[in-house]
């Protein structure tokens, strides 16, 4: 029999690009996923995963449960929130984040609030191109933190902090003398990302897209700790939150290079209009600000005044 767990594990696994990315939105180790995986397939005595093809891709089968559960799971979710309101409160909370190091900073917030409000379920909800806004929009994310405002009427963006993002490159790259770097001096670079479009990444969208410049090579790395690992090894240079890497640097990990126009990127919270008075939402929210400001290296105060 069909559980919701089943469902869930089926969501996340669709919307990543690997077993152990799946297996972080669902708060459980990659070998959980993997049992859990194992035993929906002999359940239903078919295969749902083409293991062996990256990012990740579903079976005819396994395309089937997904349908199922982009019907079932709203609808689940739907009914528990309309009891939580019934009861004046909130029992379970969807985060969608469109950053991919964010989950440095935001998980010990997340372990606090956790503290505070253990009957609140938390649960990660993203696509494979870290786009939460249409999971906010369709009611799937409670709340969503992204460096993106968009001029919705139902969506609240409450500003959080910004952060300076800055150049990585390895310890013997030829940068290393310099202190700050320009986007002309990139054009024979290879540089390392996450695999989303170019038109999502803040290092071609601020430096190279405005300056017309063309890099030699665009390498993908799935998570933060593979990007550093890659770039550590001489495999490119890379752009990253300075609190993301300042402890590497420290380590001569890494070397660091501010761009000759610093770039500061905002951090938003953005939820429902309808949630603005959420006891959950608020507590969490400013428990995401508390860790950010106090700390993160790198990261001042925003508000919408600044940008």
């Amino acid at each position: 029999m069909l559980e919701i767990k089943h469902l869930r594990c089926i969501q996340a696994i669709a919307s990543s690009s690997s077993l152990k990315a799946a297996a972080t939105k669902l708060f459980i180790s990659d070998s959980a996923l993997s049992h859990q995986l194992k035993d929906l397939e002999q359940r239903i005595n078919a295969h749902l995963v083409i293991r062996k093809q990256q990012p990740l891709q579903l079976t005819q089968h396994g395309q089937q449960l997904l349908q199922l559960a982009a019907k079932v799971l709203p609808l689940i979710e739907q009914t528990e929130q309309q009891f939580s309101a019934a009861q004046g409160q909130q029992t379970r909370l969807n985060i969608s984040v469109d950053c991919h190091a964010c989950f440095q900073w935001l998980l010990p917030a997340l372990q606090q609030f956790q503290q505070a409000w253990p009957e609140v379920s938390s649960h990660f909800c993203q696509d494979k191109d870290y786009n939460g806004l249409p999971l906010l929009q369709r009611g799937e994310a409670d709340l969503l933190l992204t460096s993106e405002v968009s001029p919705e009427d139902q969506i609240h963006f409450e500003p959080l902090f910004e952060y300076e993002m800055v150049l990585i490159c390895p310890p013997q790259h030829r940068l290393t003398e310099q202190t700050s770097v320009s986007a002309a001096q990139l054009s024979e670079e290879t540089i390392i990302c996450y695999p989303v479009t170019p038109q999502r990444l803040d290092l071609y969208r601020y430096i190279l897209q405005p300056s017309q410049v063309s890099v030699k090579q665009w390498k993908h790395a799935d998570n933060p700790a593979m990007l550093l690992q890659m770039v550590a090894a001489g495999m490119g240079v890379a752009a990253m939150p300075y609190w993301a890497v300042e402890h590497y640097v420290q380590q001569q990990f890494v070397h660091l290079l501010s761009f000759e126009q610093a770039l500061w990127r905002p951090m938003y919270a953005a939820y429902n209009q309808h949630r603005q008075s959420s006891p959950t939402l608020n507590s969490f929210i400013e428990l995401i600000l508390q860790q950010a400001l106090m700390q993160l290296k790198g990261t001042r105060s925003l508000s919408f005044n600044q940008n």
